[in-house]
């Protein structure tokens, strides 16, 4: 079975790739825009039409509109609520939150990985316009896209959770709420954490660990 290599996956979503650098240029971080054009790269599998399109050719106004849309949903899916701001759209996001968050999250951890990272882009675009790139980068057009998947460092995809004496679920009760709002989304879950970690005046509380499968969840806890 022949896969795909990056190279050929960064020419097949270049328009993204423009959108995410036009993002950035409203002076947005590189996860603030990475998640904008997930949203938009959902929506679009939603049956909203051409979103990343309409976002590439749009004026700068209305780009901008559309901008402050998008993090007006994603705020509404980081803090679980509908908001004030325009409840009549924002409540469609509310009672799918899940859905959006899983959805988001799985762009993330597939194609977003090469196509938001700023190195390969540029290396693409160098090579297709001819000019010689360092080995290494090369090397990294060529990989099939399947060998792009290495996972992050659990470090980057961890949480901290406190609980007050006497209220400790067991770490199955953690694991569904997750997997039950999420799918399969956690990799450990360890109560077995240093209880001295932030200790203060009065009770102490009991901490874990949770470790998720993907650095992209966390926000949205």
């Amino acid at each position: 079975m022949a896969f795909a290599i990056t190279h050929d996956l960064l020419r097949f979503h270049r328009t993204e790739g423009e959108v995410f650098q036009r993002v950035k240029l409203m002076e947005r971080e590189n996860i603030e825009a990475r998640n904008v054009v997930a949203l938009w790269m959902w929506l679009e599998s939603m049956g909203f039409p051409n979103m990343v399109h309409r976002a590439k050719n749009a004026s700068a106004d209305v780009f901008r509109r559309l901008l402050f849309e998008a993090e007006a949903i994603l705020d509404c899916l980081r803090q679980g609520n509908p908001g004030i701001r325009d409840p009549i759209t924002l409540r469609f996001f509310y009672a799918n939150r899940d859905v959006a968050i899983r959805s988001i999250v799985a762009v993330l951890d597939g194609v977003g990985r090469v196509i938001f990272n700023d190195d390969l882009v540029k290396a693409a675009r160098d090579s297709d316009a001819g000019h010689k790139l360092e080995p290494s980068l090369a090397a990294a057009l060529r990989t099939p896209y399947v060998h792009m998947m290495e996972p992050t460092h659990q470090d980057y995809r961890s949480m901290l959770v406190t609980f007050s004496p006497g209220r400790r679920p067991n770490a199955e009760a953690i694991t569904n709420y997750f997997v039950g709002r999420w799918g399969i989304c956690l990799e450990s879950v360890d109560l077995d954490l240093d209880p001295g970690l932030g200790q203060r005046q009065g009770p102490v509380p009991t901490y874990g660990r949770v470790v998720f499968t993907t650095p992209h969840i966390s926000p949205y806890c």
